[in-house]
This record gives structure tokens, sequence and C-alpha cells, in this order.
């Protein structure tokens, strides 16, 4: 009899052809231990012969659950996003998880498509890095029935787990190592205040600078738009036309920072460069490679992504004893003592 997927190969026909019953075979796939290792391989065998294929879709409709975790995310280029996430499969993966990943393309329309989208896929729990402090969709009824933690940004109208960086703590920090260098105007880069992250980067910049007694010159503080490659390299472009600009500049994260050297290494010869100074939110793998940098921000991805992963996990399995939690990372500071950063005392 042909098959296709219209008539697919069902489990009574792998019963028929490994010689065992259709409860046997039932066991096999769920690897139950009841069963003899000489009865997996022959219905396995049968399996393959067969072109047999376990229907995902039907299974999790029985067991109401599909091992699926659903992450939304800004943007899939950002390697921030990235790394955490792979830290979050390989812990998802031991209890055999798997993430159903997709953008919202840093607008809040499209979170909420993409987020109907997860729900429509009946995905087991939800993590979620929002585009903006706007929250209201995530507050519907249906996803009170869904584990769901939020990821690097806080919204506190919602009564969510929480998975956070010391902002405020990173940004004094690595400002108050250009200080130690002498740095008096120190300009900042960043991006619009309606993104959770952005703010508290940008209100830990003027703490430090108050703390510091030293002036805001507003005419070199940027707080607008997508923090981006694209947008990190044209506001680097627009400062250095101004005839007196800061030499050192706090940038809010990595892709700013990307699009900033960028601008500096494509529009200059190493003759010419100004001598501009960075510490910037983010310290990730090519970090050692931008040259303008003294002092960086290191998140702890592995165990960001970690947190994350177990959080979720503890949900799943009914554990809602201190829930909502909020789990803050205090980062590291890295400075980059070869491009001229000076080491805190």
């Amino acid at each position: 009899m042909r098959h296709d997927d219209q008539n697919p190969i069902t489990i009574r026909e792998v019963a028929q052809v490994s010689g065992v019953s259709i409860a046997t075979v039932s066991r096999v796939l769920n690897n139950s231990e009841s069963v003899t290792e000489k009865t997996r391989i022959k219905v396995t065998k049968a399996m393959l012969e067969l072109g047999y294929n376990r229907n995902a879709v039907a299974r999790s409709l029985k067991i109401r659950k599909t091992k699926t975790i659903g992450i939304i995310a800004p943007e899939l280029s950002n390697i921030f996003f990235m790394e955490i996430l792979e830290s979050m499969e390989r812990s998802l993966a031991l209890q055999d998880y798997t993430m159903v990943l997709c953008s919202s393309n840093n607008s809040i329309e499209e979170e909420r498509k993409k987020l109907q989208v997860m729900i429509e896929r009946t995905v087991d729990a939800l993590v979620i890095i929002p585009v903006s402090d706007e929250s209201s969709h995530l507050q519907n009824k249906v996803l009170q029935q869904i584990p769901m933690v939020i990821l690097d940004r806080q919204l506190p109208s919602l009564h969510v787990d929480t998975v956070l960086t010391d902002n405020r703590y990173g940004v004094k920090h690595v400002i108050q190592g250009l200080i130690r260098e002498g740095f008096k105007r120190i300009g900042f880069l960043g991006g619009g205040l309606h993104i959770p992250t952005a703010k508290e980067r940008y209100e830990g910049y003027l703490e430090t600078m108050q703390e510091s007694a030293l002036p805001v010159e507003q005419e070199f503080v940027f707080t607008e738009g997508n923090m981006d490659k694209k947008k990190g390299f044209a506001l680097m472009h627009a400062i250095l036309k101004k005839p007196d600009h800061p030499q050192a500049f706090f940038i809010a994260n990595d892709m700013l920072h990307l699009g900033a050297t960028t601008y500096l290494m494509e529009s200059y010869t190493a003759k010419d460069r100004p001598k501009i100074v960075f510490a910037s939110f983010d310290y990730l793998s090519y970090s050692s490679l931008l040259q303008f940098c003294h002092y960086a921000v290191y998140q702890p991805l592995e165990e960001i992504g970690k947190s994350v992963a177990t959080l979720v996990l503890r949900r799943l399995e009914g554990d809602w004893s201190d829930f909502p939690q909020q789990i803050v990372h205090t980062p590291l500071i890295k400075v980059m003592v070869e491009n001229g950063g000076i080491p805190a005392p």
C-alpha cells in the first residue's frame, strides 16, 4: 500500500510488521523501561523500514504538552541575545525541550503578532525580551495559563518572573574608568527611553556624572531610536562633524559600539583617526578587537541563560513557591589595558 502525507504509516502497521502489540510499540516510543532491548530493536527496525514518522502534533494534543518554549527577541542579529539563547538551549535540551524562536523586529506591533503565533502553537512557556515598556498585550487572560519569563528588561506593571542585569552598577564603573584617565567631558550614545535597558543605562550615566560633578552636555547625549549598528555608525559620523566634541563616550550596547567603531575604521586611515575613547555596555566574543574601547560591561551570559532555563523548568514542574521571582546578575567590568584602560585601584 502506498503511503503519503495524506495516508501516513500508523502505529498499528508498525505493530503488525514487528510482531508485537500496539501497546508495546507505544511503550517503545515513550522509552518505557519495561521493554526489553530485543523488542526495542525489533520495533525500531520496523519503524525505519516502514518510514514511520511520529506525529508530534497529535501526541502533544493527547498529553497537553508540546515540549516547546517560545522565544520572542527584538532582533536576531544581536549576538548578546543569541549567546544567552544558546545557554538556555543547552539547559532546556537536557529536559527534552525545544525552543521556537522569532523576532519582533523592534516593533511593538510585530511583538503582538508573534505573541499570538506562540499562543496558537500552544508553547508550554514563553521567554520574552520586550521591545519597549508597553506591556498591555502581555497581560491577557490566555497568558495567565502559560509560564512566562521576561528577560533583560524590567516591566514594573507586569506580575511575572524576570531575569536582569544590574545596569546602573555596570554603567557607573565603566564611566569611573574614563574619569580615572582624566576625561571630564563624556558623551552618551544610547537608544529610545521607551526601551527599559536604554532608560536604565541613561539614568546610570546621569547619576554617575552628577556624583562626579561633571557636566552633561545635551548636544552630545543621544537617547532616540533603536540601538543598532546602523545607528551607532550614523551617530559617530554626526558627532565628528562638530568641531568641539568630547573625546570620551559611554555607549549603551554592543551594536551601537560596533557601528561607531566601524565608522572610525572605515572613514579614517590609521594615521588620521581622531583620538576617541569608549566605555561600553557588553563585552562579547569580538570585543577585544574594538580598539577604541577602554572599559566594557561584561554580562555573565552563560549564567543568565541558565537562570532563565532553570526558572522556566521550575514553573513547568509546578513549583510557584517564590513567584514572581526577580533574578539580578551583577556584571563584571573588563578593563582593556592594551587599549589604554586603567585598572581601578
